[in-house]
């Protein structure tokens, strides 16, 4: 009945309309904040997070790929960098075999690029790219480094801000950005469903289930 009333004091329909689009660009703008994109920025301590996921102390936030992600927690256990191993030292088999090639353990959910281990598919899938430079020269990719897509000037994909060459690289990287985005969308309501959906657990708190990999 209250709304009702609100909608009374509305003088014309123009006024009403008008009322309408506003709301419809309110939600724009948080669908935008969704997507949680952050390549353009002034700070200092993000420029210097940007290129290596690492964590801006002046915003208190993490980036992984341009996403951020405003739980310490949540950031440090995506660990979103490499780590120096010897591999000869792994007791797995296969973590032996597909670090010589930079490849990914299905058995132990590892991979491997250039030597250096890392602990989920999405930190490997990303350090097989080009984190984007401070200055890019394509047009086209100046367009689209923090979203996803493929540049048309210069047939570059793009994942957030980490370039591929490899449509296959891209793809599988696409997949875990996709997937941390919905994690992220999870983290204002429940952290817990945020770290345990990423890493493929249900949650305790709410029983909500895992991020589906791959997602639909």
């Amino acid at each position: 009945m209250r709304s009702f009333q609100w909608l009374s004091l509305i003088e014309s329909d123009r006024a009403a309309w008008f009322l309408i689009f506003f709301l419809f660009l309110v939600g724009c703008q948080l669908g935008s904040e969704r997507s949680y994109s952050f390549i353009e920025t002034d700070c200092s301590g993000c420029l210097e997070a940007l290129p290596n996921n690492g964590w801006c102390d002046r915003c208190d936030h993490g980036l992984v790929a341009g996403l951020v992600v405003s739980s310490r927690v949540f950031h440090e256990a995506l660990d979103a960098h490499g780590h120096e191993v010897d591999t000869e030292t792994i007791l797995c088999n296969l973590c032996r075999q597909v670090a010589r090639e930079d490849q990914f353990c299905p058995r132990c959910r590892h991979g491997f690029v250039a030597g250096q281990l890392y602990f989920s598919e999405l930190t490997w899938a990303l350090a097989r790219g080009e984190s984007a430079p401070s200055d890019i020269d394509c047009g086209g990719c100046r367009k689209l480094a923090g979203h996803l897509g493929r540049c048309e000037d210069c047939a570059a994909y793009w994942v957030g801000t980490v370039r591929f060459i490899s449509a296959q690289d891209a793809r599988r990287a696409e997949g875990q950005y996709r997937r941390l985005q919905v994690a992220l969308d999870r983290l204002p309501r429940c952290s817990e469903c945020a770290l345990t959906g990423f890493f493929g657990f249900s949650c305790r708190k709410c029983d909500t289930e895992p991020i589906p990999d791959p997602l639909p």
